[in-house]
């Protein structure tokens, strides 16, 4: 007996429609987990990019105190210019600290207003340009000249980029867990919607098997319910990814922002939607194949 796509057509849409509750569950839960697992490889991405841009162009930044002394203040400059590991020195006034500040903060009115108040809170420094990108070498710039004579403190952005990194790599497997947890739970549900339709249909199955329906014949409707439940359900998640992508964007556009440029390339885009297409198909197919492999006896 040989199979017709508008047989498989029609099947497909009578189970589909006798567990309608059951099949929205099953599409949700796709949805929310592809939509999960695909949001945490473009925050991979775009947390990649990010690091690749600060380290890049990593700058220390030595915070001077504001009693001291000049002699102090020559001593540390020109330890730092005749570090091996420093190409450029550059010293920050306090009239250019504090217009800085100002630009940084012109949208906070209380943190603007304590500066203004106190401008000894607004430190002088020098802005120090490595010569080298290698991390190891920039935290030792930073380590070694936060406890010289007259310094308030040191930092750089490569501390803030770990820092970030380091959440980056929590909050992906916090939420690829919780992914594979959903992923797990659809599974379940579109094995128990194809064991519904199964049972719904089980004196037809009979009866397609007396008159000579072959196995395939018969399990093939099966089988498209479980993908169509997931090429819907990775449907879904695809909207949920284009616009997570779209607001990594947008925080991008802001060259002020901490975030600008962490943002996905369209290839990274690209793929990400296609792994979760194919892993939607995967899990309704390997879904409904169980269901078959269990209850259906032909």
């Amino acid at each position: 007996m040989a199979l017709k796509l508008d047989y498989v057509i029609r099947e497909t849409s009578t189970n589909l429609r006798r567990n309608v509750t059951l099949n929205i569950a099953a599409v949700v839960t796709m949805a929310v987990s592809l939509g999960l697992f695909g949001s945490a490889m473009l925050l991979r991405a775009g947390v990649d990019a990010l690091s690749s841009r600060w380290e890049e162009g990593v700058e220390v930044v030595v915070f001077v105190q504001r009693d001291i002394s000049e002699e102090a203040k020559d001593t540390l400059e020109t330890d730092l210019r005749e570090h091996p590991s420093v190409a450029d020195v550059r010293y920050v006034d306090a009239e250019e600290s504090m217009a800085e500040y100002r630009r940084i903060f012109e949208n906070n009115p209380a943190m603007l207003a304590e500066g203004e108040k106190n401008p000894e809170l607004v430190p002088t420094s020098f802005r120090v340009t490595p010569s080298t990108s290698n991390p190891q070498a920039i935290l030792s710039i930073t380590e070694q000249f936060a406890t010289k004579e007259g310094v308030m403190r040191a930092t750089s952005a490569l501390e803030g980029v770990r820092r970030l990194q380091s959440m980056s790599s929590t909050a992906q497997r916090l939420i690829f867990i919780t992914a594979l947890g959903l992923l797990m739970a659809a599974l379940m549900l579109i094995l128990n919607a194809i064991r519904m339709a199964m049972f719904a249909r089980r004196r037809e199955i009979e009866v397609m098997k007396l008159v000579g329906a072959t196995n395939w014949f018969i399990r093939v409707p099966f089988m498209m319910e479980g993908v169509v439940q997931g090429v819907v359900g990775s449907g879904f998640a695809l909207t949920f990814i284009y616009l997570v992508n779209k607001l990594m964007n947008s925080a991008n556009r802001d060259e002020m922002s901490v975030l600008a440029g962490m943002v996905a390339t369209r290839g990274e885009v690209t793929m990400v939607m296609i792994v979760v297409v194919l892993l939607g198909v995967g899990i309704g197919a390997v879904g409904s194949g169980w269901a078959l492999s269990r209850f259906l006896k032909v």
